[in-house]
């Protein structure tokens, strides 16, 4: 586990959206994967990624030699149900596109140390994780940002 700052805070856009926009999460997630790709040295950018069937998975932060797959999740404390389910998911879509390829990263970005806890330790998702080489990272959102993403998980409780 790797703890990384995003720094300054940054303004996000439609804070005021309705009660289930994740403009709010999309925008920290874009900082989460530009401070991952300035941890670990390498450019990050979203990108559709092809499986061999033809099929297409987009992917939060891609290396542009294709070897680096970043997904990442700002939600702040807990996670539950469906949730977890999302991340693991997305933690075998990593996997997936990794078969066959060697040398590639596989890293899972949080937002949070509590909403990281379900995928470290002795749970059963953290050890698949290990098992596949998913790396597990904790950025620091600037504090702005956290405030906002938790206004914006209130709204969005239903």
């Amino acid at each position: 586990i790797a703890n990384m700052s995003t720094g300054k805070p940054v303004p996000i856009e439609g804070k005021t959206g309705h009660v289930g926009d994740s403009a709010v999460q999309r925008v920290a997630e874009s900082l989460m994967v530009e401070a991952v790709a300035k941890v670990i040295g390498v450019p990050l950018a979203k990108k559709r990624l092809p499986l061999a069937s033809g099929v297409q998975c987009e992917v939060d932060g891609v290396s542009a030699d294709g070897k680096v797959l970043v997904e990442a999740y700002a939600h702040q404390g807990t996670m539950r149900g469906a949730q977890l389910k999302e991340i693991s998911e997305d933690a075998f879509k990593l996997v997936t596109l990794a078969r066959g390829r060697p040398g590639m990263r596989l890293i899972v970005a949080f937002a949070d140390d509590l909403a990281a806890t379900s995928f470290l330790g002795k749970s059963w998702r953290a050890e698949a994780l290990r098992i596949w080489s998913v790396e597990v990272l904790v950025i620091d959102l600037h504090d702005d940002v956290r405030h906002d993403l938790r206004d914006a998980q209130v709204r969005q409780f239903r």
